[in-house]
């Protein structure tokens, strides 16, 4: 009889290399590959720099002290120039909104509204449509844009009875009583205001004002001159600043000086008062 023996060793080494395999298809079966991440909010973007650029400002008007953003539905109000936005935003486009808490300027939705009892403060505002990304760092820089011109009037009195006026009063119609703070554009109805002019010792009288804007194609100031001893008691003239105020919403950050002159003399009956052509910053072109 023949007896076959098994042979333990070669058992013996193949049992480990099973082992081995079955112990490597394990570990790579098992094994999922983490995710790469550039930021510590994958799911979620981050505005790192926020930079306000408030260069297109008029001389000797300062920064604001703060200023508030909205982006989207985030609302904060930051300070300085350049500032991380300390939220968590959802990917996707935005729409940024910066605008500063102003004297005499309330700000409703989009909407900044003047109240012209009293001297406006500095208003600016900045918007800027954006997109952003999960799970990415983003600096943004928005314009700022000065939205309160300052306008002033001159009106010298002339002529034979000049020295008998002893006070003028006024009206401006046209004005913009209220902007979208998007684009800076006037909204809703024009408003009417009372500009103050003030003797000065050279004889001049100024009226200095800030508006918004003007609004509609004319703009209207209406003079009410007083006299000595109230004879007459007032003479009222109308002056079309429509020209040269047409193009006045489109550089706010420059001061804007009109001067002219009242030409008053004696009538029969009284007095007479013209109001001559109106000049930016000087000089007088006599047209009646």
């Amino acid at each position: 009889m023949i007896h076959c023996r098994k042979n333990k060793s070669s058992n013996n080494r193949i049992i480990p290399a099973i082992l081995i395999i079955l112990l490597q298809i394990v570990v790579q079966t098992s094994c999922v590959k983490e995710p790469l991440y550039n930021t510590d909010h994958p799911n979620h973007g981050r505005i790192i720099s926020l930079t306000t650029d408030w260069t297109n400002r008029g001389e000797g008007v300062e920064i604001p002290a703060s200023y508030n953003i909205k982006v989207g539905g985030y609302t904060t109000t930051l300070s300085g120039t350049t500032n991380e936005v300390n939220n968590y935003f959802e990917a996707g486009a935005y729409h940024i909104n910066i605008w500063n808490t102003a004297n005499n300027i309330s700000v409703a939705g989009t909407t900044a509204t003047a109240d012209y009892s009293s001297e406006l403060g500095w208003f600016f505002t900045g918007a800027q449509d954006v997109v952003i990304e999960k799970d990415k760092d983003h600096a943004f820089t928005v314009p700022m844009q000065q939205q309160v011109r300052q306008l002033t009037l001159v009106l010298e009195p002339t002529g034979d009875a000049a020295d008998r006026v002893t006070g003028i009063a006024a009206t401006l119609s046209g004005v913009a009583g209220a902007i979208n703070i998007d684009n800076g554009n006037p909204t809703g109805n024009a408003v009417t205001l009372s500009p103050v002019f003030t003797k000065q010792p050279d004889g001049k009288y100024y009226a200095t004002i800030r508006l918004l804007g003007i609004t509609g194609n004319a703009q209207t100031l209406t003079v009410t001159l007083s006299f000595e001893s109230g004879n007459p008691s007032s003479v009222t003239i109308p002056c079309d600043l429509s020209n040269q105020l047409a193009a006045f919403n489109a550089d706010k950050k420059t001061p804007l000086a009109l001067n002219s002159q009242v030409l008053v003399t004696p009538t029969e009956t009284g007095f007479k008062a013209t109001i001559d052509d109106w000049v930016e910053k000087g000089g007088t072109i006599i047209a009646n």
